[in-house]
């Protein structure tokens, strides 16, 4: 007698597709498509900071357990790490004044603040992150 599980994982799966195809747009058919669909947005490195950060902050801050991870591990840098430790630590102060909700905003508006700092001039010119300097033969 075989094991049940792998047919049920396989209908699982066939389920999912089945679910998903429709929901990307995948019909397996053109006949609705009068052209290429819009260009992809390209997020900004702020933004891409906030979504990471934002994340990141708020297991932190409900000690959720995968908030115990290092800053590497979260994908983090070590200055969008800076901003995550800045922002819990003030959520948490308004947690004591005031409430959870209160501090979520804190915590949301200094995350935004710190990465819009951060990348204000464009990308971190610090650390493992700086752009390399042009070779004195490039100067030239």
């Amino acid at each position: 007698m075989r094991p049940a599980a792998p047919r049920r994982a396989l209908l699982a799966l066939a389920a999912a597709c089945a679910i998903a195809a429709p929901l990307a747009g995948c019909s397996g058919t053109d006949d609705d498509r009068s052209g290429p669909g819009p260009s992809p947005r390209k997020s900004s490195d702020t933004e891409i900071c906030v979504a990471l950060v934002g994340y990141w902050s708020k297991e932190v801050f409900l000690e959720r357990p995968t908030s115990g991870r290092d800053f590497m591990q979260k994908g983090l840098s070590n200055g969008q790490n800076e901003i995550l430790l800045a922002a819990v630590e003030a959520a948490q102060k308004e947690r004591k004044r005031s409430d959870t909700d209160a501090a979520l905003k804190v915590l949301d508006e200094r995350v935004a603040e710190g990465c819009e700092k951060r990348y204000k001039g464009g990308k971190p010119t610090e650390g493992i992150w700086r752009e390399p300097s042009p070779s004195p033969s490039a100067r030239r």
